[in-house]
């Protein structure tokens, strides 16, 4: 007795004679479907699991695909020498075959009879983003540009604005004029995302600023560089094109008539970048100071007061140090603010305010959530009791630091009013 007949009798034998589990699934090609041969109680199980469904699509396929097919009986290969021999640590036997993803429990035992299925040669190409990003992170701008050459795929992730977040303008292109026009006839240059405007060994001119202006930037630092022969509303350009911008003053090239006030950029620069601040910007974060000694300043004093009003008024954060302004520019510029900012943080380092009405402040730091004061200490009593005053009515500070301020003479229960309202204080 052969084919299905005779399966059938041998397993009801195992099944019901000697009460061993039996579970066998074929093809029948007259039907072309798969049916199941098993105990009861094997049965019942296997019709809760998805691997019945998978079992199936198996046979099927293996049908379909017209393959010639060969008997594997397990028990009687494990039975036979060259495995046990194998599975006892001898070196010779002929049982090797690919790792299977799944294998039986008691198989588990005997891996060293399956090959490893880990290729030698690990496939970077494959390799997951995140994993590429994550070592990508620590490299150069010199070595992303390498990398992004390596393939498509591991260019898809170099390129990310993530991992370019410090890529600033490469040294030997502030150098040579010939060398900052080359670099930006390269792909590279579109991934500059921050620049510094400082220790240029040749004078920019508007062709410079052009290329300049064709990078999305982050943020823009402007230090000590000669802009004589850059138009003023293409600097002004440039500069409102980026979401940060920090100017410092640093050596002397234009001074007053006593000689006290320098603006490295020139009168002409900085109001034209307030004036399309005025009209519109990118700009969210504005740091303007001076670094040339304490007794120098940062002369804003000939910019219409409506002007830088609205202009600092567009900002979510201003850093002004050793800035001169008119009393009625600080005047204007608060008043502005307590009625439309956009303004969250200030920052207000050795600011002369000694002529200022401290009334000015009353409701512009309602909107504020960080303040930060410095080098006030020029504040008669009065002034800062004012000021404190205005901060206990209308604070809603997250943080608070305050330098270089005497506070010793203000009255206990209002600088602790002052100081509890607010989630972090630095005295």
């Amino acid at each position: 007795m052969c084919g299905y007949q005779g399966l059938r009798v041998e397993a009801k034998a195992m099944i019901e004679s000697e009460q061993t589990p039996f579970l066998s699934m074929y093809f029948d090609k007259t039907s072309e479907r798969v049916y199941i041969l098993a105990d009861s109680e094997s049965l019942k199980k296997v019709r809760d699991v998805k691997a019945l469904i998978e079992m199936e699509d198996i046979l099927k396929s293996t049908f379909e695909e017209s393959k010639k097919l060969t008997m594997f009986d397990q028990k009687v290969e494990v039975e036979r020498p060259s495995y046990l021999s194998c599975a006892g640590g001898l070196s010779h036997h002929t049982c090797h075959a690919l790792k299977p993803q799944y294998q039986l429990s008691w198989e588990r035992n005997l891996k060293e009879c399956f090959e490893d299925r880990t290729p030698r040669d690990v496939n970077f190409e494959r390799l997951p983003r995140e994993i590429l990003r994550g070592i990508f992170v620590f490299l150069e701008p010199s070595d992303l540009k390498s990398v992004n050459l390596v393939c498509k795929n591991w260019q898809n992730v170099a390129d990310e604005p993530a991992l370019w977040k410090e890529f600033d303008l490469p040294l030997k292109c502030r150098k040579s004029g010939n060398k900052f026009f080359r670099f930006f006839q390269k792909s590279i240059s579109s991934k500059l995302q921050i620049l510094s405007l400082h220790n240029f060994s040749f004078q920019l001119n508007d062709s410079h600023i052009q290329d300049l202006l064709n990078l999305d930037l982050k943020s823009i630092t402007i230090g000590s560089i000669d802009l004589f022969n850059v138009y003023d509303d293409s600097f002004a350009q440039l500069v409102n094109n980026c979401k940060e911008c920090e100017i410092k003053e640093y050596e002397p090239k234009l001074k007053t008539t006593n000689g006290i006030n320098i603006n490295v950029l020139g009168l002409n620069k900085l109001n034209a970048i307030f004036r399309k601040m005025e009209s519109g910007t990118k700009l969210k974060s504005l740091s303007l100071s001076c670094c040339a000694g304490s007794d120098k300043t940062l002369d804003l004093s000939f910019i219409p007061s409506s002007t830088l009003a609205n202009a600092f008024n567009k900002l979510e954060s201003l850093g002004l140090s050793q800035v001169k302004l008119r009393p009625n520019q600080l005047k204007t510029i608060f008043d502005y603010m307590s009625v439309k900012t956009k303004m969250k943080y200030l920052n207000l380092d050795s600011l002369n305010l000694d002529s200022v009405d401290m009334k000015i402040f009353d409701v512009a730091f309602r909107n504020l959530t960080k303040l930060s004061l410095n080098g006030l200490d020029f504040l008669n009593i009065n002034q800062l009791k004012q000021f404190a005053e205005n901060l206990d009515k209308s604070c809603k500070l997250k943080d608070l630091m305050l330098s270089n301020i005497d506070a010793q003479e203000l009255p206990p229960g209002l600088l602790e009013r002052v100081v509890t309202k607010v989630g972090v204080v630095d005295l």
